[in-house]
């Protein structure tokens, strides 16, 4: 497979888990790159708005492709904050990006595009479905953004659609869950039977930077993801065993969907935030998977990194960080 390497590369979101894993893969490989978040380094991460992208105009001369990472991950916050920072600022960027004639800009979606009520095997001609909150919603509606711009033809466009996303740094399958554990406030729905559906974030960029150099992969969506499921029992077992915890604690989904209702009222009463709301029980309660398939076929890409060794490098990195420790009353 003939491979285009960019001249130079953009990061939005630089200072995310998947966007910072990308820089730090670019640095590696000798690419020039610059990532831009809403605080900036002083180095390789520049400080901007991708939702006012003229102030990064003298970046979006220079750059050829856009890999974009920046958005609000969260199953807790209100819909006006995440259509402004998902859909708006996407849909002003590329805009943007085609003004200044960006070749490729590659889109970093989700399999949550697929709805949370979809089951079995999923592939890229599975219709979307917007039935799991402000963050699915969306989702859906920035790849209807990038889709627009990809209609008009002035330049290609690839959405990554990854699954579910961990290794060290991993806020919602990492750091989270660890949290809960540790308070005793962590529970699964669908009593644990639920498909969880594991990429680790090397294996990611990896298929992210194959999308970025790839002739066909323009105008085209991939599933990046596992070769079929496991449960999240046996996802979350690990995190359990770290601890030296028995877990997970199992429940029906109607007990979890109670228990989400009320921690989200307390959470509103004291002005926080409960991400383990009613649409992470949605999440955690799906049965379906996703074909890789087409990944495999048109960039040459496959997981390799399996579960056992991603999960040690997790628990690695989560003791550095003093997660595994008990914390202070």
């Amino acid at each position: 497979m003939n491979l285009q390497k960019p001249e130079k590369v953009m990061i939005t979101g630089a200072n995310g888990f998947i966007g910072g894993s990308l820089i730090r893969h670019y640095q590696q490989q000798g690419v020039d790159v610059v990532g831009v978040d809403l605080h900036g380094d002083g180095e390789k991460v520049v400080q901007g708005d991708i939702g006012k992208p003229e102030s990064i105009a003298d970046l979006l001369d220079q750059c050829d492709v856009i890999i974009h990472t920046a958005a609000l991950v969260s199953n807790a916050l209100g819909d006006a904050d995440m259509w402004r920072v998902n859909v708006l600022a996407t849909a002003n960027l590329i805009a943007a990006a085609e003004r200044h004639q960006v070749r490729r800009f590659v889109q970093l979606s989700s399999i949550v595009a697929y709805g949370n009520a979809a089951a079995g095997e999923l592939n890229e001609e599975h219709p979307v479905h917007a039935d799991g909150g402000s963050y699915v919603l969306t989702k859906l509606a920035s790849e209807h953004a990038v889709l627009a711009a990809q209609a008009r033809g002035s330049i290609e466009v690839v959405i990554v659609r990854p699954g579910d996303v961990y290794g060290p740094g991993s806020r919602p399958w990492l750091i989270l869950p660890l949290e809960a554990i540790h308070k005793s406030q962590f529970m699964l729905p669908e009593k644990g039977e639920g498909f969880f559906r594991p990429i680790y974030i090397d294996d990611l960029v990896r298929g992210i930077a194959l999308a970025v150099e790839s002739p066909q992969a323009s105008g085209e969506i991939f599933n990046l993801s596992c070769q079929g499921y496991i449960t999240s029992k046996e996802f979350f077992s690990h995190h359990y065993s770290w601890l030296n915890k028995r877990g997970p604690m199992l429940v029906s989904t109607r007990t979890a969907l109670i228990a989400a209702s009320i921690a989200t009222k307390i959470a509103n009463l004291t002005g926080s935030i409960n991400e383990a709301s009613t649409a992470t029980v949605a999440q955690l309660s799906t049965k379906s998977w996703f074909s890789i398939a087409k990944a495999q076929r048109v960039l040459g890409w496959a997981p390799e990194v399996l579960l056992e060794e991603g999960m040690q490098r997790s628990k690695q990195w989560a003791a550095e960080q003093g997660l595994l420790n008990k914390p202070k009353q």
